[in-house]
């Protein structure tokens, strides 16, 4: 066998190891990606799992807890809050706008868009209800607006196209 044929044979076997190195990446890569469309899929299902949780939680403190319900309930029609109702309405507000918010940003991590239009017109909705809850929504804005300014400017633009809406498909409906 002479250089030249043992060449040849070298360069056939390079060639055949840098066929079957591209081959192996490819199997890498489509398993790289579909276990990221999988990871997607489940952070997906996690957030609206998540969303669901939180609304059920905030929720489920007006059922159990009637006095909270009755304080929400008067803030939705403007009624007279004393000073300490007043103070548990804020911090009821404060928590709905933070769980929303957060339920925003983590449905727009996974793009979920319909989820993240819901805790925006869960929000906007609430806001548009009464004078008082106006007034928490402009107090707490400005805190909302350092955590996340979309959320705030988006809400913001919801309770406009509220307003507006005549069939009011969105209104918050009385407990």
């Amino acid at each position: 066998m002479t250089w030249e044929a043992i060449g040849a044979v070298g360069e056939m076997i390079g060639a055949g190891a840098v066929l079957l190195t591209l081959i192996i990446l490819v199997f890498q890569v489509r398993h790289s990606t579909k276990t990221l469309e999988e990871t997607n899929r489940l952070e997906r299902a996690f957030a609206i799992d998540r969303h669901s949780d939180t609304i059920g939680r905030w929720r489920g403190r007006l059922v159990e807890h009637e006095d909270l319900a009755k304080i929400w309930a008067t803030g939705r029609k403007d009624g007279d809050l004393s000073e300490i109702e007043r103070l548990r309405l804020n911090n009821l507000w404060i928590d709905l706008v933070n769980t929303q918010r957060a339920n925003f940003v983590r449905a727009n991590t996974v793009g979920e868009v319909g989820l993240a239009r819901q805790a925006i017109l869960s929000v906007a909705a609430e806001k548009n209800e009464s004078n008082l809850f106006r007034d928490e929504w402009i107090s707490s804005r400005p805190w909302h607006e350092l955590a996340s300014p979309d959320f705030v400017r988006l809400v913001e633009e919801a309770a406009i196209n509220l307003q507006k809406s005549e069939d009011n498909l969105y209104r918050v409906r009385s407990i």
